[in-house]
Order: structure tokens, then sequence, then C-alpha cells
């Protein structure tokens, strides 16, 4: 080995990979070991890694800064119970930080130069709801993150020797990437990595999935419906004509399964911490991966935890991370804490509620509270919709008014009768009037992304 070689970070070395597998299990041994502990051991085992994560949050000038704006130090946790005690913070934060010290922010504890000596990855949020946020990856990060990935699948029926259509947009966001990792590295599967529909046409992706027998699709529940759709098109029967035998889904899982009839299974994720929950075999809930992660649901307004079954905004501490932190990160996705029980699957990990939308997206009409996700999924009740929808808020004579457009299912809908009997529902169901526009089949696409996004846009604030 030369001078030059010596130093280089070769991959390989990264990692102290039976240190790796010990402390976050890959999915077969997970499901043997840390997926049946006690709530004594999660809780120790939280607490621990709670300590070594506020330890190195100290070191970074952004949680520096935030804590000694809210008086608060690492010694302030002595138990689970203090985790409230820590500052929160949102991706305004995150915003602010970027434009103290741009491009990365202060938030980060790698830069690129650091890849001299440590191998490193930068993936970036979608950018949904705003500027694009920059997470620089570790080796032991990255690993971990496709461990979880793993866990995920393996819970939602995948298994080794299976092939796997990643349908997820490969780009500069995390999720596909880490899915791919996850399902090649560590769960003994092939992906066929055919991205979204402007990457491999949609109907391309048919093909491929009947022609190679893929048994299951990565992709958001719009999407699935939507390659259901396109084969029905092609004249291959979803159902009777694909070899598929689970499919592991994000969003609304009915659709997906009265299109395809087998099962689909949900999961929560987000770009800076990967997979934080997955859905199991007993399909009431996301069981969060409680060895990598504390989630707490808090107030939309305070920031106070909240009671069982309260729906509020998620906050996330991430346990496993060696370069950029998360501690107490409100992503403002909400959710709703379970009861603590043993779940019939066997599993004490605490579970949360199905995503339901984003807080930072509430729309207040007429003094009531509506959020865009709840609106689709009312109008994709009626079995004269095809599912796809797009709102918008304005202000109309200093008013808000919102307004829903609706794909009609069937072509000889009568338009006028389905939007009136759309409003009537949506009024009846919110208590407040909300406008339905009927558009033309496939219209949306250039609104929403379908088709060029992963992750669909649904919600537009016009006002």
């Amino acid at each position: 080995m030369t001078a030059k070689t010596k130093n280089l970070p070769y991959y390989y070395k990264s990692v102290d990979w039976n240190k790796l597998v010990s402390e976050y299990e890959p999915p077969i041994e997970f499901m043997e070991g840390t997926w049946k502990w006690s709530r004594d051991q999660i809780e120790s085992t939280q607490l621990k890694r709670l300590h070594e994560t506020l330890e190195k949050g100290s070191k970074i000038p952004f949680f520096q800064r935030l804590w000694k704006k809210h008086d608060f130090t690492p010694n302030d946790v002595k138990s689970l119970d203090d985790v409230s005690k820590i500052p929160s913070y949102t991706i305004d934060d995150i915003r602010d930080s970027i434009d103290r010290e741009p491009p990365f922010g202060d938030y980060q504890a790698y830069r690129f130069e650091d890849g001299k000596h440590t191998p490193l990855r930068i993936y970036m949020s979608g950018g949904t709801t705003g500027a694009p946020r920059p997470t620089i990856y570790s080796s032991w990060d990255r690993e971990v993150g496709a461990i979880l990935s793993a866990r995920t699948f393996y819970m939602h029926g995948i298994r080794p020797g299976d092939a796997v259509m990643n349908s997820w947009a490969y780009s500069t966001h995390n999720a596909a990437w880490i899915m791919d990792h996850g399902l090649w590295h560590w769960l003994g599967c092939t992906p066929i990595t055919t991205g979204i529909g402007n990457v491999t046409p949609t109907e391309k992706q048919v093909e491929l999935a009947k022609t190679f027998g893929v048994t299951s699709i990565l992709a958001t529940s719009d999407y699935l419906v939507h390659i259901g759709n396109t084969a029905k098109k092609m004249g291959i029967d979803p159902k009777t004509d694909l070899n598929l035998k689970t499919l592991s889904a994000f969003g609304t899982k009915e659709p997906v399964e009265k299109m395809f009839g087998i099962p689909v299974y949900d999961s929560y994720a987000f770009h800076e911490v990967q997979y934080v929950a997955s859905e199991c075999e007993a399909e009431s809930g996301l069981h969060i991966f409680e060895d990598a992660f504390i989630v707490e649901i808090v107030d939309f307004e305070t920031g106070e935890p909240l009671p069982l079954g309260h729906r509020g905004n998620v906050v996330v501490t991430a346990l496993y991370k060696t370069g950029t932190q998360q501690i107490r990160y409100n992503i403002q996705d909400i959710s709703a804490s379970f009861k603590l029980e043993k779940c019939t699957c066997g599993s004490w990990h605490r579970k949360i509620d199905y995503f339901q939308g984003r807080s930072d997206n509430m729309v207040k009409l007429r003094g009531i509270n509506i959020w865009p996700e709840a609106i689709g999924d009312i109008v994709n009740e009626s079995p004269k919709v095809n599912g796809e929808y797009f709102c918008y808020v304005e202000r109309i004579n200093n008013r808000e008014e919102m307004t829903v457009l609706v794909e009609p299912k069937f072509s000889s809908s009568d338009k006028h009768v389905l939007k009136l009997e759309l409003e009537e529902e949506l009024r009846r169901r919110t208590g407040v009037k909300i406008y339905v526009q009927i558009v033309e089949e496939d219209s949306l696409q250039e609104l929403t992304g379908h088709g060029s996004r992963a992750k669909l846009v649904r919600f537009e604030d016009r006002r």
C-alpha cells in the first residue's frame, strides 16, 4: 500500500460492522431481538443513547445557540421524563441556520473537507414547503438508516430473494437511495431502480413488473394507484396478471388495497432521519423503532406534550446519528400517540397514528381548522372520482376561501351533479363551505407533480 492510498477513507474501513449490527440489528435478528425487548430494556437503552446524543449535540453551534437561548444544558436530563425540557426547533430554525452560514448552515457536524478522512454523502429535502435543506451523512448514519429501511420492508412482508421495484425519485432527496441500500445490503433483495414516471414511463414500469415477476413495489400510495390504473389501460389486471404479494406504501392504503387486492403496509420517515416507524402485521398504527428514536406528540401552538390520542405535531429525537443531530426536531407532521400496550404482534415498541398531513398546511376557514389531506380523504370516498385532487386557498373580499380540484373517474359523469354532491359532503363533514371544481382527467399532473415527483403537492396557498 502506497503512502497516498494508506490515508484514503475507504468505505469498508469506515464502520465497525460488528458494533453496527450489535447495536442496530438487521431485520431478521431485530425481529428475534430488539423487537421483543421489555419496556425497561427499551427505555434504559433510550436514556443511555439520549445522553450520548446530547453530548454530540453540545459540540454543534446550532444547538449551542438554541440551548443557551433557553438556558438548557444536557445535565438537565436525568430521565426520559425530562426530554420535554430540551428546547425543540422547527424547519424555520433550520432555514435561519442556513441564512446565518450558507449553504450548509451551522447545524451540520461535517463539511465536505471532512471527506478526506471519512466517507460522506449529502442529500437534500425535496423543498415541498420551502428551500431544500441539506444533510450530510456519515457512513454509520447511512448504514443505520439502511437497516431501519430493511426492517420496515421485512415487516411489510418483503423477503430475501424478492425482486422489488423502487418507484421513488432517485434525485437529491434521500428516500429512494436509502430504500435501495436497505433492500440490497441488508435484506437480500434485488432492487429494480425505475424511479418515478418521468424517469421510467409508468407503462414501462408495468411491463418490467410483469416481465420480471416483481413481488413488491415501493412508492407513495398515489403513485401505486396510478401504476394500477395504467396497468388497466394496458389491458393488464393488477390483481391477477402481476406477481405482486405485498406493497410498501406511504399514505392512504385503502385505494391501493382495492386496486391490487394484496396486503399494503404503511410507514413513517423523513429526510434527515430516514425510517422512524413502521406498520406491523396487526395493521393498527405505526411502531416506532425505539432503539433509534424518541418520538413525542406536542400541541400545535404551545409545543407542550399531549395526552394519548390527541392530534399534534410529531417531535423526533434521533438516537443513532454520529454526524448531523436531530434533537427534538418538530417536523410539523401531524399524528397522535397510541396507548402503551403490548401489540398483538408481540412487541412493546410504542405506536403512533398514521401520517395525517402537515400542520403548516393548515387553513383556518371561519374559525375551523382545515387540512388539505383531510379534504382529499373526504372527496376520494366518492366512487365517482379517480383519487386525484388539489386544494388551494385564496382571499376573496377579505375572507379565506378554499377550493378543491377533483378529477372524475368516468368521463360520462355529470360534473355539475358531482360538484354539488362533493360540496354538500364537505360542508356536512367539516362544517364550512369548501368549493369543488371538477376538472378533466390527468389535468392535475402539472400541479401535483404526478409522474415527476415522488411526494406529490396537494396544496397551494394563493393568498
